[in-house]
């Protein structure tokens, strides 16, 4: 009976301090909570405090191209990586090997090469399926429309709770990018494709694009393919976005667009079957760990609550 009385009376004990702590907060500034709570995807890093800051400039437009400058200074070592497998030395392929192209069974790469990832996929007859996908020249279009995507920040609310959105969706695309980087750097693969392209067929304009294209991207950082794991990325944010405005017919047409970018990489002949397939899972590994808790984290929580005191 002591027992049971004392055990009570310890229980009325917690829950007198339990009222007595929450009434030490006022109503109008409840307790900040705890760090530990907010997902990694929506703990948002205070190098974005100067966009932050001037998240109202411009009727509120400045701010999606600042967090956009921002994310592709982030991303920007991509170049650097790209350039310096480029330039490793190496002994070109020899002859022989060049002559054997249309087999399609003698691999084009050079020593710059840690591991061809077309080695994986051969028809029974020893063919590499890389080699065997046709080259489609209008295709490109669908490899540009990365660079539409990019556009996504805009779609986004012009309120705290749409700029913490697309924070969450900037930060997705730096570690999207910065988990690839180390794999171009120590595993880097010979993109042995734009032999296949036949640019004295190509219309000018086709001709131009691929020139260009070319002369800005060597032909290196190979898997996972960044093109469908940062266009993921990006698409998954607009989706959204769109679906907020209610244009659901927008977001009907916006996955189809997207699988036509993921098939454009290998008819275009700038990636491998395997750097497609590496790259969705990317994409999708990070809207999984990053995107989907940071959302729900804000969808769950009132604008007062939002996980913004890191950005001042």
């Amino acid at each position: 009976m002591a027992k049971r009385c004392a055990k009570s009376l310890a229980t009325t004990t917690k829950r007198e301090q339990a009222s007595a702590s929450r009434a030490a907060w006022p109503s109008a500034d409840p307790p900040v909570a705890d760090h530990t709570t907010i997902p990694f995807g929506a703990r948002f890093w205070r190098l974005w405090r100067p966009v932050w800051r001037l998240r109202h400039k411009a009727n509120g437009l400045l701010f999606p191209v600042l967090l956009l400058f921002w994310v592709l200074l982030l991303i920007s070592p991509y170049i650097v990586i790209n350039r310096l497998a480029a330039w490793a030395e190496h002994t070109p392929i020899s002859a022989e090997t060049v002559a054997q192209r249309d087999t399609l069974k003698v691999s084009q790469q050079d020593g710059r090469t840690a591991w061809d990832p077309k080695s994986l996929f051969r028809d029974s007859e020893g063919r590499f399926l890389d080699y065997k996908i046709p080259a489609i020249d209008w295709t490109i279009w669908f490899y540009l429309s990365l660079f539409g995507y990019y556009c996504a920040f805009f779609a986004a609310q012009k309120t705290d709770r749409g700029r913490a959105e697309s924070l969450v969706m900037a930060q997705a695309w730096v570690v999207t990018s910065w988990i690839a980087y180390p794999i171009f750097a120590l595993l880097p693969a010979d993109i042995d494709l734009r032999w296949q392209l036949n640019m004295e067929q190509m219309t000018p304009l086709y001709q131009f694009l691929f020139k260009a294209f070319h002369t800005l991207d060597e032909p290196f950082n190979a898997w996972p393919c960044l093109h469908i794991a940062q266009s993921f990325v990006m698409a998954s944010a607009l989706a959204r976005w769109w679906l907020q405005r209610n244009w659901t017919v927008a977001v009907w047409l916006l996955w189809p667009a997207w699988l036509g970018l993921c098939v454009s990489v290998m008819t275009t002949k700038q990636h491998f079957i395997w750097d497609t397939i590496t790259g969705t899972l990317l994409g999708i590994g990070v809207w999984a760990w990053l995107m989907r808790p940071g959302y729900r984290h804000i969808d769950a929580v009132a604008d007062d609550a939002l996980p913004l005191a890191k950005l001042g």
